[in-house]
């Protein structure tokens, strides 16, 4: 159904989206193509004519003999729903001749007493917004093929429409197609980049390594993608990231995956998680010292930037809880009470919703003070002295922000999660030298992290089920994998000869969770030879792989 050929009107009744009638629906669409912001018409019910009036701005249908609202559906919407379930219904209500009445003999009068100046204007101004409103909609109505780079450009042009429609005098309700739509546009792009993305990222020699004499492990290619690792006897293996830090600024780290807290916003789960061996900078990462914070605290000061910037349009409510993981129990690192902490149950809702039932569930008003529980819940963290690390945190640690973002017009509510994972130490028993309870600790730590590894490459692959409930840590984390969610993954590398053996181990479960075929450095050496070629870091493995990924362009030098 075309827009320009015969745009309709529909109305919501008995659960379904019917059209009205041609003469209804021409009165309809005439006095809003006039830029009128309400029309009266008639239709016919039961054999007696009744009057009815459309609201433009709320998209409401009244009667005269009633107060009683119906939902209108104008033309735009259908156009923003171009590709799903509601066009392909609106298409079936069409076709059946499914109507919202009998018709009735009617026009629309255009107005003939003269319009103050003021009136003309806003007039003038509503026609020139649902002219914008539908260029940009029929611009951007199918965007399955296109590239980064113009879903990018789009996404900027749609937002912006959005603030020049409002300021044009177009009400919420009008516009919420564009805001779907840019949340649309914005979760292409993000899933361009990838279902699960996997970032690696080194730091500079410890101590402890310095004092062993032992020998750089890593090559960093030009590509900033790729990897290689030789160990001791001489042997090369060569694994291909989505983009790789040689360690890389804190800021550069973030801006890689400041994108994803938008995504909060539009709806989505976010995951964030830090993997490695101990000692291997996961924590620093994902924390940071206090002056160099880390993905946690810049996320959190990119949720409340968010916030103020959506302030006019929505109240937002954003929550924090932090969670320990520790040999298969749960712990709020939150709680505050003397008396003893409720034990907490990971439940799933009816709407797929994962809740920590138990755990402390804060709303706070701005960044700093989320910083500060964050600091305070550290103090109760687990950790154990190994032959890796003097104080190797020992569980797993999770800090979830979750954002309800209500229109204060429409009163549609947005819910998002951020769930941000410093994961424990994924070294072999024997490495860590421990015994005794300790030794509990690494089997479990080493069982949960196996699980996940499973669930990400079932995802990856496209399983069909896939089992969370093998272990707490993915049980915990059901509606943050898969799905509609989004996924990135650090994997922490530690550069020293003398811990080659885990640092290859993390490249192996990253490599396994994502799924991309070790090439052995071809694809990083053609790109060296020419920079217009495009690297493959998604490519399925085996010849029979349908398509190939588009690879992210190397991040900025800083």
């Amino acid at each position: 159904m075309g827009a320009e050929e015969a745009p309709k009107f529909q109305v919501m009744l008995a659960g379904e989206w019917l059209n009205y009638p041609t003469n209804a629906n021409k009165t309809i669409i005439d006095a809003w193509k006039a830029g009128e912001e309400a029309v009266d018409f008639k239709l016919k019910v039961g054999g007696k004519e009744m009057k009815y009036n459309i609201n433009f701005k709320s998209l409401k249908q009244t009667a005269a003999y009633s107060d009683k609202e119906r939902s209108v559906r104008a033309p735009f919407d259908m156009l923003a729903a171009v590709a799903g379930a509601e066009a392909a219904e609106a298409a079936k209500n069409e076709k059946q001749g499914g109507m919202a009445g009998e018709d009735v003999k009617q026009e629309y009068k255009k107005k003939t007493k003269e319009e103050d100046p003021a009136a003309a204007k806003k007039r003038e101004d509503r026609i020139k917004a649902l002219d914008l409103l539908k260029k940009l909609l029929e611009k951007t109505a199918d965007t399955k093929k296109w590239e980064e780079e113009k879903l990018v450009e789009a996404r900027k042009e749609c937002f912006q429409g959005t603030k020049t429609l409002i300021q044009l005098g177009l009400s919420e309700e009008e516009i919420r197609p564009l805001r779907d739509r840019v949340r649309k546009v914005h979760n292409q792009v993000q899933d361009l980049k990838g279902a699960i993305r996997v970032f690696c990222r080194t730091r500079p020699f410890n101590q402890r390594e310095k004092d062993t004499g032992s020998k750089y492990a890593l090559k960093f290619l030009d590509d900033e993608m790729s990897v290689k690792v030789e160990d001791d006897n001489g042997n090369v293996n060569t694994f291909m990231f989505d983009q790789a830090f040689n360690p890389g600024t804190q800021e550069a780290v973030f801006e890689e995956l400041c994108p994803l807290i938008q995504s909060v916003y539009d709806g989505f789960n976010v995951t964030v998680f830090a993997y490695g061996q101990t000692g291997s900078g996961k924590t620093f990462t994902m924390y940071g010292p206090g002056d160099n914070r880390g993905v946690v605290m810049r996320g959190i000061n990119e949720m409340y930037r968010l916030k103020k910037e959506f302030a006019s349009i929505f109240d937002i409510n954003i929550s924090v809880s932090m969670i320990e993981l520790y040999n298969g129990r749960f712990k709020d690192l939150l709680y505050t009470s003397k008396e003893k902490a409720p034990e907490i149950e990971i439940r799933k809702m009816p709407d797929g919703e994962v809740l920590a039932v138990g755990a402390t569930d804060s709303i706070e008003q701005d960044g700093k003070k989320v910083w500060d529980k964050i600091q305070a819940g550290f103090e109760g963290r687990q950790v154990t002295a190994t032959a890796m690390n003097s104080e190797s945190s020992r569980s797993h640690l999770f800090t979830v922000l979750k954002v309800k973002a209500i229109n204060k017009e429409t009163k549609r509510e947005i819910k998002g999660k951020l769930t941000l994972v410093d994961l424990a130490g994924s070294e072999k028993v024997k490495d860590s030298m421990v015994e005794g309870a300790a030794l509990k600790e690494a089997i479990e730590i080493n069982k949960s992290l196996t699980t996940l590894g499973d669930v990400m490459c079932e995802l990856t692959t496209g399983g069909k089920k896939v089992n969370f409930r093998n272990a707490p840590l993915t049980n915990f984390l059901q509606d943050s994998l898969g799905g509609t969610a989004k996924t990135l993954m650090f994997a922490n590398l530690s550069p020293a000869m003398i811990n080659v053996s885990e640092t290859q181990m993390t490249c192996a479960w990253a490599m396994r969770a994502r799924k991309v075929v070790n090439d052995g450095g071809k694809k990083a050496a053609e790109a060296k030879a020419d920079p217009k070629a495009k690297a493959d870091p998604k490519a399925k493995a085996g010849a029979s792989a349908k398509g190939k990924a588009k690879a992210k362009p190397a991040a900025k030098k800083k």
